[in-house]
């Protein structure tokens, strides 16, 4: 488990890395575009495809880096309504079935890479299979995360340990 866990740790730094240099990236290139429109009066075409395939690598990588403390935006009400073994079950439920959600967007995703409908870039050397290639790559990220997330669940379930469980606003984990 340690091995795997030094290895969530690299793919956590390898997203984090990467949505840093994507935002940047975007931010250079749309700062570019703004200074050529507005200072030039000349407009360029190529700023704003860059930035909307980088905008589609900054969603699936960043959300990579969000599953790793399962920050995704959520309405817990139901679930914070339960009492803790039933809350601790549907917590457990619902990363499982995040991961079957996250094998079949890595699946689809694949397929849609390896399909022959890609659009070439009015403007730029490359196709907009690239750009789709963020959904395999993201979703192999975010799988390998929430894997090591209910691994550890289940691993602190099994030793009776309920603190990743708990929530100081709500009662009812003891």
């Amino acid at each position: 488990m340690a091995a795997f866990q030094r290895f969530v740790d690299f793919v956590d730094a390898i997203a984090r890395y990467l949505s840093v240099a994507i935002v940047i990236t975007i931010t250079g290139v749309m700062l570019t575009q703004v200074f050529f429109r507005k200072v030039l009066n000349d407009s360029l075409q190529w700023p704003e495809e860059l930035s909307v395939a980088g905008l589609a690598w900054l969603v699936f990588v960043g959300a990579a880096i969000l599953i790793r403390n399962w920050e995704h935006i959520g309405i817990p009400t139901f679930v914070d309504l339960l009492p803790g073994k039933a809350r601790i079950a549907v917590m457990v439920l619902a990363k499982f079935l995040t991961i079957v959600f996250l094998a079949i967007l890595l699946w689809y995703g694949i397929q849609v890479f390896n399909a022959t409908f890609h659009g070439k870039a009015p403007s730029l050397p490359f196709s907009s299979r690239w750009a789709k290639l963020s959904i395999p790559v993201g979703g192999g990220l975010m799988l390998i995360i929430a894997i090591n997330s209910i691994l550890k669940d289940l691993l602190a379930l099994w030793r009776g340990d309920l603190t990743p469980f708990k929530r100081p606003d709500i009662p009812g984990v003891e």
